[in-house]
């Protein structure tokens, strides 16, 4: 059976400044590498997940976010982390 932590991206991973959707707006919180590290190495699986109303709402496109979404796991992957999986809700309530 394997264990996962599911991570919030927008005031978790990085500060929430609210509808981002480029790499020059994001910036990562300290410590959330090192803290992804200690939840590998005790044998939990990463999953990010994140609420992305901007696309509905027409501020930035599911592409935008895409791109973003690879930016940010290849800097994951540069700190030797793995992310299992990224999962959106791309819809406005």
């Amino acid at each position: 059976m394997s264990k996962a932590v599911f991570l919030d991206r927008d005031g978790v991973i990085n500060v929430d400044r609210g509808y981002v959707y480029r790499s020059e707006d994001f910036e990562f919180i300290g410590g959330v590498f090192d803290a992804c590290k200690l939840f590998v190495a005790a044998g939990y699986r990463l999953i990010v997940v994140t609420n992305q109303s901007g696309i509905a709402r027409g501020l930035y496109s599911e592409q935008d976010f895409q791109s973003l979404n690879q930016w940010m796991t290849a800097q994951f992957k540069a700190q030797g982390i793995h992310l299992d999986a990224v999962y959106f809700c791309p819809h406005h309530a």
